[in-house]
């Protein structure tokens, strides 16, 4: 048994307590709650996590996630310190636009008879500011990517440092090429490969978050 796989196995009962958690999200939760999964993974670019988290939740709690005007919703953002709060405004308002209030039927015609990688592909290129990535972490984040992967700076430093990859170096071209390398030395070391993103972003951060 490796290092990694004992990581997995001390905190497995956690890890199967937040995938429950996304799972539900989508099965039981409102299109807001949806919507506001989405725009978090449109912040987290080039930010971080907890403090895309703290502005999406800014947003949701002044009603400025549904209602906010472009200045509004920037405003919010940059107060919560996420960077390029404008552009991240933007988007949002496009995406709501889009998106919102149906949020749950617009993914669900997207992703419905496909599999994750298709709808994922999909997603990255009709969400604005999305690419792989973020689309990849919003279908894991609501319970429907279980076997796609999210290929952030942190998950492509650690399966360097596991001699998954030669390189952390990622662009759309390679991003695929990864991502089933990733798989296998998921299937190799018998861990979900969405548990396995999570094993990794604990053992770089040491704390599970989304």
């Amino acid at each position: 048994m490796t290092k990694l796989n004992d990581v997995y196995r001390h905190i497995k009962e956690r890890i199967d307590e937040r995938l429950e958690e996304f799972r539900a999200l989508f099965l039981d939760g409102s299109d807001r709650d949806v919507f506001k999964e989405m725009c978090f993974c449109m912040c987290t670019p080039q930010n971080n996590a907890r403090k895309a988290w703290e502005a999406v939740c800014g947003l949701d709690d002044t009603r400025r996630l549904e209602a906010g005007t472009h200045e509004e919703v920037a405003a919010i953002l940059r107060a919560r310190g996420v960077r390029f709060h404008k552009n991240k405004a933007a988007y949002i308002l496009k995406n709501r636009e889009a998106f919102y209030p149906h949020t749950k039927d617009a993914v669900s015609r997207i992703v419905q008879n496909k599999e994750q990688a298709e709808a994922r592909d999909i997603l990255a290129k009709t969400v604005a500011g999305w690419g792989l990535k973020e689309a990849s972490h919003f279908l894991r984040n609501i319970g429907l990517g279980s076997r796609i992967c999210i290929l952030d700076r942190h998950i492509l430093r650690q399966l360097a440092l596991n001699g998954v990859i030669e390189t952390t170096a990622l662009s759309p071209k390679t991003y695929h090429d990864i991502e089933r390398r990733m798989i296998r030395f998921a299937e190799s070391e018998d861990i979900p490969v969405d548990a396995l993103d999570l094993t990794l972003w604990y053992q770089e951060k040491h704390e599970l978050f989304k």
